[in-house]
């Protein structure tokens, strides 16, 4: 494989794995908000649109993303910390993606 294609498996496995890390954190946070905090979330459209997003635009848009939903949903000061918390494990995550991909590809010798 030439280092392009390499590249290429590494970005659509990043853009897989960001988005599916987003959208869990994000769906599986509201299942546990209460009234209040569910009342002070995107509604059903926007929050899938931003997930769209986090596809479109990468990791970093959706640490974004994750920041804004838990300031929205917690309020300011607990809801950054939070959304800092999970933004640095999807960044961690989608740099283990990069890793990963690339290592697979010498592993299997293409």
């Amino acid at each position: 494989m030439t280092p392009g294609n390499v590249e290429f498996v590494q970005v659509l496995s990043s853009m897989i794995v960001s988005t599916a890390t987003v959208a869990a954190i994000v769906v599986v946070d509201e299942r546990r908000l209460g009234a209040s905090e569910l009342g002070r979330a995107w509604p059903r459209a926007s929050r899938d649109a931003a997930i769209f997003g986090a596809w479109l635009f990468g990791a970093l848009f959706g640490c974004l993303l994750l920041l804004v939903h838990f300031a929205r949903t917690r309020g300011l000061a607990a809801g950054i910390g939070l959304g800092l918390l999970w933004a640095a494990f999807l960044l961690a995550a989608d740099f283990g993606t990069w890793s990963l991909a690339g290592a697979v590809v010498d592993w299997l010798g293409l």
